[in-house]
């Protein structure tokens, strides 16, 4: 059974955009099939979409600029996944297990990056670009008195 195609970009879309616009496609290039490809998009997908930095349109309700930008995000993520997800995936499991130096390769782990989803620094510069950052609900204003009365008066009388 072949894999659905989730997200902005199909795999047609992909393809032209690693042809046309990106030097160094070696990893995806060597994928094995087209499903894993479509893997890949949709996990790019995912982790954009559900990533709690970002706030971007869901598929099928983005508008025909933004798509063209978000098909160039999501194929840069997928890249970035079939390069880096085994090492990344490695790594969080060392991080898991409480492990902040590896000896050997003289690596160290921050304890507070366990809860971070990596996003490659192309694909965060496009998404800021773009506006897709996601905002707080909460904000802090200072506010000033105008009036002659102390914060002791009761205005009720």
């Amino acid at each position: 059974m072949a894999v659905a195609e989730k997200g902005w970009s199909t795999l047609a879309e992909a393809e032209s955009y690693f042809a046309d616009e990106r030097l160094e496609t070696t990893v995806w290039d060597a994928l094995a099939s087209d499903d894993i490809k479509n893997k890949a998009l949709n996990m790019a997908y995912n982790r954009i979409y559900y990533h709690p930095d970002y706030a971007v349109p869901a598929a099928g309700s983005e508008t025909a600029a933004q798509k063209v930008k978000l098909i160039k995000i999501q194929s840069e993520m997928a890249n970035y996944l079939a390069v880096h997800l085994a090492d990344e995936d490695r790594r969080k499991g060392l991080q898991a297990q409480a492990t902040i130096d590896a000896g050997i390769v003289k690596e160290k782990y921050d304890r507070d990056k366990l809860d971070d989803v990596p996003i490659p620094p192309i694909v965060e510069a496009m998404l800021e670009e773009e506006g897709f950052m996601a905002t707080s609900a909460f904000g802090v204003t200072d506010i000033d008195r105008d009036e002659d009365e102390s914060a002791d008066y009761d205005a009720t009388d």
